[in-house]
């Protein structure tokens, strides 16, 4: 935090002096550029945002810009306070969390600005989301990343990703069960996702005729 001494608190300044004197203060940009380069420190930037009125919403803006979310509890709280703060919804643009018993479509849908999500972890009951056969979720959304995920169905993975039709960088970590009938590329390019890159690390393939 940055402390400023008042010149009336001097016991060789003059009265005159004490009533017009000002510290001497950094430019606000060199202020925020500060506030900028603690992103990653989120400890400080709560210090700040908690400590200094004029300082909080520079670092609630940036606590609030890459959000990284590690239990359903955090995930909950988080929806709370985004839905509490209106105003802070279009700040949010990348979000990484992982998803079990919580659903995080509610969430997604109140955040404008989002650009980039991150499942951290899936759980094979919420790759059956009924959501996510209807409409278009997170139209924004440009970039998605899965990562422990497992899909009991090739069908399953497609119709998951198909939920967030505008992205263009799909990076997957995560387990297939794959028909070997079912050319996985052709049928990612009949549901025209608009896709610049893919990176894919599958950890296991289980292929099984179609019964």
């Amino acid at each position: 935090m940055l402390a400023m001494t008042d010149p009336a608190d001097s016991p060789h300044s003059s009265p005159s002096a004490s009533s017009t004197s000002q510290s001497p203060a950094l430019p606000w940009e060199v202020i925020e550029r500060a506030i900028d380069l603690c992103a990653g420190d989120k400890a400080t930037l709560c210090a700040f945002a908690l400590t200094c009125s004029q300082l909080h919403p520079r670092s609630l803006f940036v606590l609030f810009t890459n959000v990284d979310i590690q239990s359903q509890e955090q995930l909950k709280r988080f929806y709370d306070a985004v839905q509490a703060q209106p105003q802070l919804q279009p700040v949010v643009q990348l979000l990484s969390f992982p998803w079990d018993d919580f659903s995080p479509f509610p969430l997604l849908s109140i955040l404008p600005g989002l650009r980039h999500v991150a499942f951290d972890r899936i759980s094979s009951a919420n790759t059956r989301d009924r959501q996510l056969g209807g409409r278009p979720l997170a139209a924004g959304l440009r970039s998605l990343t899965i990562r422990g995920a497992s899909f009991p169905t090739q069908s399953a993975f497609l119709k998951f990703i198909s939920a967030f039709p505008n992205i263009e960088n799909l990076t997957c970590e995560l387990d297939l069960y794959l028909h070997e009938d079912t050319p996985m590329m052709q049928d990612m390019s009949s549901r025209r996702l608009q896709l610049r890159t893919l990176n894919v690390r599958v950890n296991s393939v289980i292929c099984a005729p179609r019964s």
